[in-house]
């Protein structure tokens, strides 16, 4: 059972990011997507990369590796839009190659809880964006309802392994998911988008 719901959320986790990297690229847009909560969530997935590694969970490193490379396309595009600075953009990169180099040699139970206050707490500048951002354009309604069933799923697995620090950070990224899928769902309806087909490039 254990193998099988670990497999299943890998499998999501492998997934869920991808639609939004290829709307980023395919449509060269960032409207909607806070580049501090990027590089703020790419620095939490070195973390709990770092936490995986030490708990021997290929699950959980696995998947967080698919998404620090995902996550780095799309903060790409913000760059190249003009929204990071480079300065910036080398301290994250600097940042996600030595978190993994000095936290795997720590115990887990202080880089999980770490894990949790900086990852956990990615979710809010995107929210905060999303509430505030009037064009949302480069939000990915298939990767946020994504999002919201791989967050579940996590949740429940930490259950499933008695590992409550795995499905502590998914009680507030759930909600918080669901609040922003509706509101870039509501956007879309209201601005003649479409909802999850190939939509017009804008300029971003």
């Amino acid at each position: 059972m254990e193998e099988i719901f670990g497999a299943w959320c890998v499998a999501l986790s492998l997934a869920f990011i991808w639609p939004q990297v290829w709307r980023a690229v395919r449509h060269d847009t960032s409207h909607g997507i806070s580049p501090f909560a990027l590089m703020h969530g790419l620095v939490g997935s070195a973390l709990w990369f770092s936490y995986g590694v030490i708990q021997s969970d290929v699950a959980v490193w696995f998947s967080n590796t698919s998404f620090i490379i995902a996550q780095s396309i799309i903060i790409s595009v913000v760059y190249r839009h003009g929204h990071i600075p480079r300065t910036v953009l080398i301290r994250v990169a600097a940042a996600v190659i030595i978190v993994p180099l000095a936290f795997t040699q720590l115990p887990s139970s202080p880089v999980g809880f770490i894990a949790i206050a900086i990852s956990g707490s990615s979710i809010f500048p995107q929210l905060i964006h999303v509430i505030k951002t009037e064009n949302l354009h480069g939000i990915s309604l298939a990767s946020y309802a994504m999002t919201i069933i791989s967050c579940s799923s996590w949740l429940a697995y930490g259950f499933v392994v008695s590992d409550p620090l795995i499905s502590a950070q998914n009680f507030v990224t759930v909600p918080a998911f669901i609040y922003m899928f509706v509101k870039a769902w509501q956007w879309r309806v209201a601005n003649n988008e479409p909802l999850f087909r190939a939509a017009k490039s804008v300029t971003a």
